[in-house]
């Protein structure tokens, strides 16, 4: 999915030299809409222009309420009343905008949930997963680590975890995970974690994080309650540009392959 921040840079300028010395994710978006733009009749061009601006003069994030009520409520936390009316009615007057931008400063525009994608085809996917759904993909895939990691000593942390694991360690003997769950040596540094409840859905984290773009690794941590979601978020920061790990093709198959 193409950053929000890049739309509305293309929007609002129509200078292609300037948008060319745009460096970073942020100009590859950028100039990937200003090319959407330009493929477009002109009167479809504005309309376009248009709606990606009203975007950003918005003072709600698109797909606000894909976000766990956990984050909404920690964010309107410390302002005043008005804040909470404000964003449950719509804020109308500049005084009521201004307290809605203030608690969604930090919530990027989220896309639309799709109830039917249980897996992802492409890391594009991921956001649009439903918490559920994002929760065992991630499980899964902190799985096929550390059963990878572990290889013939899973058996003996197998109790401590459950069946997951043991389901895990006949997978990845198997296409399309055989030779595709990267560098063991590096996967056994990776999987140091406690051996708690969140071990699957924080290595998991660890797995995919390379493969995400920065905007949508922000975005999955806000899918969760705010407890998990944190630890969610700081695991994919934290390894976002670790290499030798799970080739993509490993991570988005289904736990029956």
């Amino acid at each position: 999915m193409r950053d929000h921040v890049g739309e509305v840079l293309a929007a609002a300028c129509v200078d292609r030299a300037v948008l060319a010395r745009l460096g970073g994710p942020l100009g590859d978006a950028a100039r990937s809409a200003a090319c959407e733009l330009a493929a477009l009749e002109e009167s479809a061009r504005r309309m376009k222009r248009a709606t990606w601006a009203a975007t950003a003069r918005a003072p709600m994030p698109a797909g606000l309420w894909g976000i766990d009520a956990s984050w909404i409520e920690a964010a309107l936390d410390g302002l005043p009343a008005r804040a909470r009316e404000a964003l449950a009615a719509g804020a109308t007057d500049p005084a009521s905008v201004w307290l809605v931008r203030r608690a969604c400063a930090a919530f990027p525009p989220l896309p639309a949930i799709e109830p039917a994608l249980v897996l992802p085809t492409t890391p594009d996917d991921v956001a649009r997963l439903a918490p559920a759904a994002l929760r065992s993909w991630l499980e899964n895939a902190g799985a096929d680590l550390l059963a990878f990691a572990l290889g013939s000593h899973a058996s003996e942390v197998s109790a401590a975890v459950g069946p997951r694991l043991a389901r895990a360690l006949d997978r990845i003997g198997r296409a399309p995970r055989m030779g595709q769950l990267g560098d063991r040596r590096a996967m056994i540094e990776r999987a140091k974690v406690p051996l708690d409840e969140r071990v699957f859905v924080r290595l998991g984290a660890r797995a995919v994080a390379p493969h995400l773009a920065a905007l949508d690794r922000v975005r999955v941590g806000l899918r969760f309650p705010r407890p998990l979601g944190l630890v969610i978020s700081e695991e994919l920061r934290a390894f976002a540009m670790a290499d030798r790990g799970p080739a993509w093709s490993a991570l988005c198959a289904g736990v029956g392959q």
